[in-house]
């Protein structure tokens, strides 16, 4: 019995701590909530700001867009020193949507097809489970390549400040039936040799001011660092070799290149059930809204 009430009486003593405690935090909060609101509002209109500042910026870079041809073509990646990492995907182009189909001979997940709108800004990841159910994922394009963009303006920037370099050689050979001009491309990280063709089979001007519009932020978008340096026509290959030890060598080429026409089912999503992901405007609003 004396174990009891002493056991009930250590629980009431806990409890008793324990809501002290809790309304000490909530009155130390309240306090400085007050003290530092106007903090927190200047600190969430500076979050708006950006936020809106994005979206502005999203908006314009999308409005000067220009369609792809429509093609299809498949991009073979070779790593020499770790063939089990090698894979293909599969592009297919066509106004302003992109599908891919990527295999990988490590590949383990039950992804079907990634469609990307650049025009809408809208990403469709497409999946299939062991079970035969199809799902698939809505997110913003922007959310996602940003981070391409930000590699193509530094890539730029450190061709014109001389923190990288590119020369045109008068080496040719062909390469999956294209006559191909060699260039040589350094880096701090890596040197690669890239093959480029100017065949006219390709519509090798709307695919590259297509794919510079989308992943570039430049003023200019007739115009890059590259092109003004001296690389003309569409890349057929590309060997990169590393000079960081956490880098491998690869190889990619492309192939199967084929102007005129794409499987309209490429960019079908009927039979998948989409779920559509929160923006980061929408995740935004909700931390507000969680206050």
């Amino acid at each position: 019995m004396k174990q009891f009430v002493f056991c009930v009486l250590i629980t009431m003593v806990f409890c008793n701590s324990y809501s002290q405690e809790y309304y000490i935090r909530k009155s130390i909060e309240k306090k400085y909530e007050k003290k530092y609101e106007g903090d927190r509002q200047k600190g969430e209109k500076a979050v708006e700001e950006r936020l809106d500042a994005w979206d502005e910026k999203d908006k314009e870079s999308r409005s000067k867009l220009m369609p792809f041809p429509t093609m299809s073509l498949t991009i073979d990646m070779n790593y020499p020193s770790k063939p089990k990492n090698n894979g293909t995907i599969d592009y297919y182009y066509k106004n302003f949507d992109c599908a891919s189909v990527m295999t990988m001979n490590a590949q383990k997940n039950g992804m079907d097809r990634t469609i990307m709108n650049f025009k809408e800004g809208k990403m469709t990841m497409l999946m299939t489970d062991k079970k035969g159910k199809k799902t698939g994922m809505q997110m913003e394009l922007k959310s996602v390549d940003w981070a391409t963009k930000a590699a193509v303006a530094k890539s730029e920037k450190d061709l014109v400040n001389g923190q990288s370099s590119l020369k045109a050689t008068d080496e040719y050979k062909t390469i999956e039936g294209y006559k191909c001009r060699k260039y040589l491309y350094e880096t701090a990280s890596y040197t690669s040799e890239m093959w480029m063709t100017n065949d006219s089979k390709i519509d090798i001007g709307q695919y590259n001011q297509s794919m510079y519009r989308i992943f570039s932020n430049s003023k200019n978008p007739s115009s890059n660092a590259f092109q003004e340096a001296g690389m003309n026509g569409m890349i057929i290959q590309h060997h990169m070799f590393p000079k960081d030890k956490r880098m491998e060598e690869c190889i990619m080429t492309f192939k199967n290149i084929k102007m005129g026409s794409v499987p309209d089912e490429m960019f079908n999503t009927s039979g998948y059930e989409i779920t559509q992901m929160p923006s980061i405007r929408d995740m935004w609003n909700a931390t507000k809204d969680e206050r």
